[in-house]
């Protein structure tokens, strides 16, 4: 019985294609079946046009900077670059991660940085404020 990404080949849709190989490997990160292998091997023997050109962008290649969060990039970089190169990577990458559980990304502290965040909070405080005054300007003529 075909499997929804053999399936997904018959159409020769390619948007649907690189779409069911993005679910799929993060579904299966070890390909364990080979599935994903031979999904390959199909679409460079039919000569889809489903990888783009690599955008350029350097893929991390020390095991020992690999996390989930680096996965989830380079599955947003793929979305945007659906480059052989790319997905390649994302499979060892995801195979590593998935033999690995413990390998999760390390906890960021919450950083304030930036001109940026400072406006957003400078505007925090003013609404703060207001409300604040609202509220005692409210209360006094309710009970005075």
């Amino acid at each position: 019985m075909p499997t929804q990404l053999e399936i997904t080949l018959e159409t020769e849709d390619i948007s649907t294609i690189q779409h069911e190989l993005r679910i799929y490997l993060m579904n299966h990160p070890q390909d364990n079946d080979g599935q994903l292998a031979r999904v390959i091997t199909v679409i460079n023997e039919k000569q889809f046009e489903v990888w783009m050109a690599h955008d350029g962008k350097k893929l991390i290649e020390e095991p020992t900077k690999w996390n989930q969060s680096y996965l989830a990039e380079q599955q947003i970089e793929l979305h945007n670059n659906f480059s052989k190169e790319r997905f390649l990577h994302m499979m060892t990458v995801a195979n590593f991660l998935a033999s690995d559980p413990t390998n999760e990304a390390p906890v960021e502290p919450f950083k304030l940085y930036g001109v940026s965040m400072g406006t957003i909070m400078t505007v925090g405080v003013i609404i703060f404020c207001i409300i604040g005054i609202a509220m005692v300007v409210f209360i006094r003529n309710q009970y005075i």
